[in-house]
């Protein structure tokens, strides 16, 4: 690597920000977002790239990476893009654990249809590039970025966007360390080889099972629900344990029966200072709903907000039986996610109003 690398991801960059200027953001972080992103590009270009030695050279090509990729995500999260009432439902999900005031909830759409998954800078590889921006520029990035990614096909498939909030679990996880601490207290601190496959296995499976746990509290069943379409029977893996297991511990979770795994995350969970695992939905039930009638349910608070993919889930699973027995397959389908979308959208709608009035 040479100056040259660093002058050519300078040109790619600035045509980069040259289309993304137009681009229309659904609130002021992601704005403040491109524009210090934008300001630290400025200041890398004004630079004396040329002379830099090459650690420099070396730092230089992971921030401008860093740039690359928080543009390509907001590029991926313009109002034209972003399902908002999914969103908006795991941010009040991602508030309850971590201060969501420092994050930035992007969006990208694959055209895989099992790409469910979130991912974002490891908090340690964040703060270090901050100290790095800070002494060389003065400059800082104020908001870490999360990326959800989910399959264009089943962008507004709110049946099976319940995975996200599975997947939300383990972006959780990985943040506060409960897994990984519950694995070094059972097996200690080894150098990564030197642990069995059956303690990794163990590790993997726990992550699995707070992530179910993680959902469940939510959205009760309504994840592994869709688990089960796409994983039934499944048996046990390296990296998951089999789909029998995962439903079992989901359904003693919500019926209130102990069980080992659940005491272990909240006694980690507790030691690290935070809440347990615990019920946070409001149950609707299916008698009552205002779907028999075919109109969006009123939500009256956040935790119906949840519990709202349940409900969906209920009506399709029941739907050989109920008010939508008469349509067929596709129209029972387009008609329970539009039910679900309109809710959530009617909800987060007098929600903005009344924080705005």
């Amino acid at each position: 690597m040479n100056h040259k690398t660093i002058e050519l991801q300078l040109l790619q960059l600035e045509e980069s920000f040259s289309k993304s200027r137009s681009n229309i953001y659904s609130d002021n972080k992601k704005e403040t977002h491109f524009s210090e992103l934008h300001e630290l590009f400025s200041a890398i270009k004004k630079s004396d790239y040329k002379n830099f030695t090459q650690a420099e050279l070396d730092s230089h090509n992971q921030i401008l990476n860093y740039i690359f990729t928080g543009l390509e995500f907001l590029d991926n999260s313009t109002l034209n893009v972003i399902p908002y009432e999914i969103v908006s439902c795991l941010e009040f999900a991602l508030d309850d654990w971590v201060d969501s005031s420092n994050f930035i909830i992007v969006t990208s759409l694959s055209n895989r249809k099992g790409d469910f998954f979130f991912q974002s800078d490891n908090r340690e590889y964040f703060e270090n590039q901050n100290i790095e921006i800070g002494t060389r520029y003065n400059l800082k990035i104020t908001y870490r970025l999360i990326q959800i990614v989910l399959p264009k096909v089943l962008s507004r498939d709110y049946l099976s966007i319940v995975v996200l909030y599975h997947e939300l679990g383990h972006f959780v996880d990985l943040e506060l360390n409960i897994t990984s601490k519950i694995f070094y207290s059972k097996y200690g601190y080894k150098l990564s080889y030197l642990y069995t496959q059956l303690e990794l296995m163990d590790y993997n499976h726990s992550m699995e099972y707070f992530a179910d746990l993680f959902a469940a509290q939510y959205i009760n069943n309504a994840s592994n629900l869709y688990i089960n379409y796409i994983a039934h029977n499944a048996p046990d893996s390296y990296t998951h344990p089999s789909s029998v297991k995962r439903i079992n511990l989901v359904n003693d979770f919500l019926n209130g029966k102990t069980r080992t795994e659940v005491t272990e995350l909240n006694t980690a969970l507790v030691q690290g200072g935070c809440e347990q695992i615990k019920i946070r939905y409001e149950h609707i039930k299916i008698q009552n709903s205002d779907f028999q009638i075919l109109v969006p349910q009123k939500i009256k608070n956040i935790a119906e907000l949840h519990y709202i993919f349940k409900l969906g889930w209920e009506f399709w699973e029941t739907s050989e039986t109920n008010f939508l027995r008469k349509l067929n397959p596709r129209q029972k389908y387009h008609v329970i996610n539009n039910l679900i979308e309109k809710s959530i959208s009617n909800y987060i709608v007098k929600l903005r109003w009344e924080e705005v009035s």
